[in-house]
């Protein structure tokens, strides 16, 4: 009888170096947001993976990036003078 096996392409697991890669980071901060606990890993066999649920669930909480405006230096000193003249 032939062993059958299921090749699974999708990826279930990521190593620090390639969670890194996959945000455009570098792998020193994938194991900081390993050991201060923002990400969990897995260990088998001596290697730790970062499972794709936790890549998910990172992805999910993500909020879009959206910067307040800056006050120019004109502005600020505006408000300051204007905040010593009420005073």
């Amino acid at each position: 009888m032939k062993n059958h096996t299921i090749q699974n392409t999708e990826r279930i697991g990521y190593s620090p170096a390639q969670f890194a890669r996959a945000c455009e980071k570098h792998p020193s901060w994938a194991y900081r947001a390993l050991y201060s606990g923002k990400i969990k890993a897995v260990t088998s066999l001596g290697r730790l993976l970062i499972p794709a649920s936790e890549v998910e669930r990172i992805m999910a909480t993500a909020e879009t990036y959206n910067p307040k405006p800056k006050k120019r230096k004109a502005e600020k000193a505006a408000g300051k003078e204007m905040a010593d003249a009420a005073s």
